[in-house]
């Protein structure tokens, strides 16, 4: 298979070096120019515009941010806030404890039902 060469008997075409490449034929003549069309002028009017003058703002009064920030605003519902207690975790319930143990009670009983077909099997052979 080290000499097998599919395009032995299929010898490529060669182009002639002053014919027109297949792309050119596609897209038509380059030469062709196009014509020249002639754009009229528009002169748009200058408008003076009027310069406002903006005055600065004034600076914010940062003694009376700080003052109002410090304020504590307390609920007008007359409901206490809730307050934030720390994370405990909680204990499984019994029931959440039982859930447990029947479904690895049933693994054990679906493993031992398989160990005894398996057991069966061998036996029989």
């Amino acid at each position: 298979m080290a000499g097998y060469n599919p395009q032995r008997n299929r010898p490529r075409p060669t182009v002639a070096t002053d014919a027109p490449a297949p792309v050119d034929a596609l897209l038509g003549d380059p030469a062709v120019e196009l014509p020249v069309v002639d754009v009229p002028v528009v002169e748009v009017p200058v408008v003076d515009v009027p310069v406002v003058d903006v005055p600065e703002p004034e600076p914010p009064q940062t003694d009376a941010l700080r003052a109002e920030a410090a304020t504590v605003v307390e609920p007008e519902t007359g409901v206490d806030p809730v307050p934030v207690a720390p994370y405990v975790p909680t204990t499984p319930s019994a029931a959440q404890r039982s859930g447990s143990r029947l479904t690895l009670l049933a693994i054990a009983a679906v493993a031992a039902v398989a160990a005894l077909v398996v057991l069966r099997r061998r036996r029989r052979r």
